[in-house]
């Protein structure tokens, strides 16, 4: 299947047990866990995340879904104050990691956030992880290494 047929199946889907469960899988996987900067966490502290979601006005998830392959990955807003989010978002599933979905999902993403009345958006990136500072050079995050630190290089994208 090409990129761009794969790109086109992409949706955002509610977060529901089922991404849960997978996300406690994706996100215990070493690499994943580095690339994404998740520290170790219980099913009790997961369970606890999942449960608070509803009372949350300023953090919004995802599940990734893919058609015909269900839900690939996690990814949302956090941090929303007035004009301003952090984005954030993964893959998790490794079959499908640089197939070229992840322009497709930062456009899904920001989309959203102009629903919201985002204008403004703003991530943190491992600085090992290289393929996804490229993807975010690539649609248009720029780094500010004012914000930036050891552990991360900060980049905002604005007018989105």
């Amino acid at each position: 299947m090409s990129a761009k047929s794969l790109s086109n199946g992409l949706s955002l889907v509610a977060y529901d047990s089922e991404c849960l469960e997978k996300s406690w899988t994706w996100l215990n996987d070493p690499e994943i866990g580095e690339l994404t900067m998740t520290p170790p966490f219980s099913r009790e502290d997961q369970r606890g995340f999942f449960e608070a979601l509803p009372q949350r006005t300023d953090y919004t998830i995802w599940g990734i879904s893919l058609d015909g392959f269900g839900v690939i990955g996690a990814t949302g807003l956090k941090n929303q104050q007035g004009w301003l989010a952090e984005y954030w978002g993964y893959i998790g599933e490794r079959q499908y990691w640089a197939k070229g979905l992840g322009k497709h999902l930062i456009k899904l993403v920001e989309d959203k956030a102009r629903e919201f009345g985002f204008r403004d958006l703003y991530l943190k990136v491992s600085w090992s992880n290289a393929r996804a500072i490229s993807l975010y050079k690539a649609t248009g995050f720029v780094a500010d290494t004012t914000e930036s630190t050891g552990a991360y290089l900060y980049m905002i994208k604005r007018g989105i």
